[in-house]
């Protein structure tokens, strides 16, 4: 089917519930917006608000849309689909006055065919009806409105049903990759049909290198799924390195006319599990370093622009990920698309709640009725992205249901993970299904037990088997009988010993604590039962407000959560600018992508006071050697380095050499006095030299600098540019202390759409034109608006000289 954007020119209202024939009427003011779009991220938050810090203290919203659309003359006779990507909330869609689809799951796409509904002498009204007053209604930042994209689909007489031309790897033998065709037909006349389909391959280059064809006959009204067996050789495998993507195009021919096309991408690759040798991605073993993230974009809320979504897997890519946990729903297809293009490997989650909820208004609710809808379009939708190597049937279910081993009921989990597993595996047998164990009940009454480190407390739950009396390895034996693999989820002390006690599993690490980093890689590598471990997260998120914090008073971690105005989770890799954190630079190290030590600083406002973490918490060392007012006060100096030893000078005084590597899990302290200047680390392997880092004293800021991701992004209407703002000194160097306020503006061909900082307790609006810098910097992202030409982004601060940075759009 011919697919058309419709993104542009629609206008919302917020407004409880009226009358959809009367929206039409002068008395409501419409706004005219460009999707995708999240109402939430303009308004103001809350501590009143009912989400609560699991939504970040964001409000609710009732929303209605409305696009007019006037349909081609040449499209009459023809068959016409609406696809939603996603709407975030409880959507109902109208068609010129009347309600055509009810849909209640705000990650997954959904079709509406409206053929029948529209007219061709006249416009059409399509209206949507948002619905996401109800609160909470999410464990983290969801959103509310039309996020993703919206299109239309045209087809012939004859079509092929979107999402469902689909290609699978059926067997790769002597160099010559077998493949299985498959495509939905549908025929939406009262008479038979018969014809040829024709598929066309195409190399990565867009050259014609295999071609078939199929005669059919199909019955009136009828949906028939024609199948066809292709041979290719030579090929090229999709991998991570070389992600080398091939192009199908289907085509229908009736009566010697083209009747209807569809074409999709699609990767050649193999994956397999086995506890003894691991995952193998074409045959190859792999360990996968994987992160898990949640769907919003940062800044721009749950806007799902393509650029957004890109960027995170270039992010990804450049911290070293290969893999990456879609937690807990399914993403944009932007995203997928972006991890086939890009090299990353995916596990897909369908559900974090099936019949008993979380939160009083989550999608626990919907699931009996509509998990299996949501389920299936989730897997035809995203059948061709080799990126996907699994599909996760849930996270986390055991919240709120117990775990009686004996429970056969008709809620009972391991009666519901069978049945979704044996679905899933029905629509698609070509790849793994697992599902992520967390603790089970009776593991929460030591949640907060208390682990003393040195100078820090770090509060977690306690990982390791019960070996006396083992009712988690009881409960995962039955729940995990219909998995290819069982997801732990901090359940890393248990990896040796499940490697005995169950042989046969194959167990990944679906979600980890940051700061038991080197604990969670090293038995990741040392049990070939393990296949990978996720760190939690990956991309710092809105929502799950202060999960990872850290204060000096004990009573300030006693909540989940922490309190107004906490927005952000504060626990990623990569905050939510897209910066590194001091723990990305560890990971560096540890997965042996650095080669370089790297110095980071605990600053002596903290210094010998007894820390409280939250579990996803990192200590709060920064890259920053400028402490205006604590001079000759006491502060620690952390090397993160994979060497035999590392020396560390202070204004080129020696402090010594000291023990680092495996030894001291990659990190060396030194505590001294803090004196401004520049302090140097080198590491040495062997008693040569290897690598070393630097960081010295800065002055006060003087100006702002911007710098831009890309001095050239496409005039198509929807792309981003991300521009750094950084506050910097009479020598360049940034300012990491600086937190003046400035401002933006956008002339030209381009649109502000975000300015943002990564202050987790940040109260002001991401729409603003205006903003305190947070450790020196900030982030503006600038939108193309559809035309050609250039923009300018002019930014400026009290007491600072100004800057401005052109982008050209082509």
């Amino acid at each position: 089917m011919q697919k058309i954007n419709l993104d542009r020119s629609w206008e919302y209202l917020e407004l409880g519930f009226a009358n959809v024939l009367n929206l039409t009427s002068s008395e409501y003011e419409w706004k005219k917006v460009d999707l995708p779009h999240d109402a939430v991220i303009e308004k103001e938050r809350s501590e009143a608000n009912p989400s609560g810090a699991g939504e970040g203290y964001t409000a609710g919203c009732s929303l209605y849309y409305k696009k007019e659309l006037i349909l081609d003359e040449e499209w009459q006779g023809k068959n016409l689909i609406l696809e939603f990507e996603g709407i975030m909330g409880i959507a109902e869609v109208f068609v010129n006055g009347r309600l055509v689809a009810k849909h209640f799951n705000g990650y997954t796409s959904f079709l509406i065919d409206i053929t029948k509904h529209v007219k061709f002498d006249d416009k059409n009204i399509i209206i949507v009806r948002v619905e996401n007053t109800h609160k909470p209604s999410s464990r983290w930042y969801a959103g509310c409105g039309i996020y993703r994209h919206v299109w239309l689909h045209i087809g012939g007489k004859v079509y092929i049903k979107p999402w469902h031309l689909h290609v699978q790897t059926r067997a790769i033998e002597n160099e010559t990759a077998k493949l299985e065709v498959r495509a939905v037909v549908v025929n939406s006349v009262n008479e038979k049909v018969q014809g040829v389909i024709k598929f066309d391959v195409f190399s990565k280059d867009e050259k014609l290198i295999l071609s078939s064809e199929e005669k059919f006959l199909i019955g009136k009204n009828e949906e028939k799924v024609i199948a066809k067996t292709l041979e290719l050789k030579p090929f090229k495998y999709w991998d991570i390195e070389d992600p080398y993507l091939y192009k199908i195009q289907a085509t229908i021919i009736c009566d010697e006319s083209i009747e209807d096309s569809a074409s999709t991408l699609f990767g050649i690759r193999t994956i397999s599990v086995d506890p003894k040798e691991g995952f193998k991605l074409n045959g190859k073993p792999l360990k996968l370093k994987g992160g898990c993230i949640h769907h919003d974009n940062g800044p721009l809320g749950s806007a799902s622009y393509d650029r957004a979504e890109e960027r995170k897997v270039e992010l990804l890519k450049a911290s070293g990920f290969n893999a990456v946990r879609l937690a807990h729903n399914p993403f944009a297809p932007a995203f997928l698309d972006a991890c086939d293009r890009l090299g990353m490997l995916v596990i897909e989650e369908f559900f974090d709640v099936w019949h008993a909820g979380k939160v009083s208004f989550d999608y626990h609710l919907f699931f009996d009725k509509y998990w299996e809808e949501d389920l299936e379009s989730t897997i035809m939708r995203d059948y061709n992205h080799p990126s996907i190597i699994m599909w996760s049937i849930g996270n986390e279910i055991t919240w709120g249901v117990g775990v009686d081993v004996d429970d056969d009921s008709s809620y009972s989990i391991y009666t519901w993970c069978e049945r979704l597993a044996k679905k899933v595996k029905s629509l698609d047998s070509s790849r793994l299904v697992t599902a992520a164990l967390c603790a089970i009940p009776d593991d929460y009454k030591r949640l907060f037990a208390i682990i003393e480190e040195g100078n820090y407390v770090i509060r977690m739950l306690k990982q390791e088997a019960d070996v006396i009396e083992d009712k988690w390895g009881e409960f995962s034996e039955k729940f995990s009988r219909f998995l290819d693999v069982v997801g732990y989820n901090y359940k890393v002390d248990r990896y040796g010993y499940d490697r005995y006690k169950y042989p046969d599993r194959v167990i990944c690490g679906t979600e980890t604590y940051p700061y038991t980093l080197f604990k969670n890689w090293k038995q990741t590598i040392e049990n070939s039962n393990v296949i990978g471990d996720f760190v939690w997260t990956a991309i710092d998120y809105l929502g799950e407000a202060g999960l990872g914090r850290v204060s000096i008073e004990v009573d300030d971690l006693k909540s989940f959560c922490g309190s107004y105005p906490w927005f952000l989770a504060n626990c990623g890799d990569i905050d939510i600018c897209g910066e590194k954190r001091p723990q990305s630079y560890y990971r560096d190290v540890v997965w042996g992508n650095r080669k370089d030590p790297y110095i980071v600083i605990l600053p002596p406002q903290v210094y010998g006071k007894k820390l409280y973490f939250k579990p996803w918490a990192w200590e709060p060392v920064e890259r920053n050697y400028t402490f205006p007012g604590y001079e000759g006060m006491k502060v620690a100096i952390h090397v993160y380095a994979d060497a035999d030893e590392v020396e560390l000078f202070v204004n080129g005084r020696s402090l010594g050499r000291k023990e680092a590597g495996i030894n001291t899990q990659f990190k060396t302290v030194y505590d001294t006095i803090y004196e401004p200047g520049v302090i140097e680390a080198i590491a040495f392997k062997d008693g040569r030299e290897i690598g070393r880092d630097r960081i010295e004293t800065t002055g006060e800021p003087i100006a702002l600098k911007l710098v831009p991701d890309r001095e050239v992004i496409s005039s198509s209407y929807g792309d981003l540019c991300y521009i750094k703002i950084m506050a910097v000194d009479r020598k360049g160097r940034e300012v990491v202390f600086a937190d003046n306020t400035i401002v933006v503006e956008v002339e030209g061909v381009g649109e502000l759409v975000a300015l943002g900082t990564a202050d987790p307790l940040s109260g002001e609006p991401f729409v603003s034109r205006k903003r305190k810098l947070y450790k020196g910097r900030a982030l503006a992202i600038v939108k193309s608006i559809g035309k050609e030409g250039e923009f300018k982004l002019k930014a400026w601060a009290e007491g600072l000289d100004g800057a401005q940075v052109f982008v050209k759009c082509i």
